[in-house]
């Protein structure tokens, strides 16, 4: 990349390890998205492909693409912890290949009472092979933040704020009064169960069979509904986010919604609020949903990166 001088080995980076997708944001470079899945089936050196400590394994759109059985972070929720550093070469492995990383990273992590750990499994020096070719990485974790604060970095905060979060595997209500945080609850019901409804409820279409989460998930994320060339999962689609609103989601909202009557200001963010038809009805009650909701958090991320390194050039454990 012509940005990038050649010799900088030391690059400052954004890592949301989610549940549903992982985003790494390093300076100069175009994010990656891609799912949290890893598989060891063997396969060429594609994208996301790392081959480290004597085993191989690919991380994102490829491993579902195998078709064979891959490993989620949405599993478990200590994947997000164990899993960190595997994801995180699987990120680098689809970037353009470099002799030498220095990440200083800025991660986000939906329990900071784990971030100690976190840090232990991230911090260090390796040499992997990625995409097929040799690299020396070093990872250095500036800071451990909690889940969604990186999309509120460096936008000018309302005296009031409550941000609802849609993620994959859970939904994040948080309210803020002058930039401090004073709410964070986490509920279990993130898009993930409006997928896992859908692939039951269209057996009738699918031959018997429950549908596939992932393919699923890819068609809802591209905006449509088409789950392959021949099935259109439209109608079963609309019920179930009406069930999945009213059900689970509903509590959440009108909690948001009271806080807005209290004058707080009310944000959405996460990639939840791109589903299809969803964006709308939050827009409808109010909702400011933050350009690009999807990346909101890791660009925050990578520019908190940016200031902590610019203040401790030499910085080699930041708390």
């Amino acid at each position: 990349m012509s940005n990038i001088h050649s010799l900088q080995k030391i690059f400052p980076a954004g890592f949301d390890n989610g549940y549903g997708s992982l985003k790494l944001l390093v300076e100069g470079f175009e994010v990656v998205r891609v799912p949290s899945y890893i598989t060891n089936a063997e396969m060429e050196d594609v994208p996301g492909r790392v081959v480290f400590n004597g085993s191989a394994y690919t991380v994102g759109e490829s491993a579902y693409r195998t078709g064979n059985y891959f490993d989620r972070n949405t599993d478990n929720n200590e994947n997000k912890v164990n899993n960190a550093l595997l994801t995180l070469l699987g990120a680098l492995a689809h970037l353009p290949h470099r002799r030498a990383w220095h990440l200083k990273l800025v991660v986000s992590l939906h329990d900071v009472g784990l971030a100690e750990e976190l840090q232990k499994v991230l911090n260090g020096e390796y040499q992997p092979i990625l995409a097929g070719k040799q690299s020396d990485v070093k990872v250095e974790v500036l800071k451990v933040v909690l889940e969604g604060m990186g999309a509120l970095f460096g936008h000018p905060l309302p005296k009031k704020l409550t941000i609802l979060d849609f993620g994959n595997g859970t939904t994040l209500y948080s309210r803020y009064n002058r930039g401090q945080r004073e709410v964070h609850t986490a509920y279990p019901i993130g898009v993930e169960v409006l997928i896992d409804d859908i692939s039951q409820k269209m057996k009738h279409l699918n031959g018997g069979k429950i549908g596939d989460a992932s393919k699923i998930r890819f068609c809802l994320e591209m905006g449509h509904t088409r789950y392959s060339r021949d099935i259109d999962i439209k109608d079963i689609y609309s019920a179930c986010l009406k069930d999945w609103y009213e059900k689970y989601l509903k509590k959440v909202v009108n909690l948001t919604l009271d806080a807005k009557h209290q004058g707080d200001e009310i944000w959405a963010i996460g990639g939840g609020c791109l589903l299809p038809g969803f964006k709308k009805l939050l827009e409808k009650n109010g909702f400011k949903i933050l350009d690009n909701p999807v990346e909101a958090n890791v660009s925050g991320l990578l520019e908190m990166a940016k200031t902590i390194s610019s203040k401790n050039p030499t910085t080699t454990s930041f708390k």
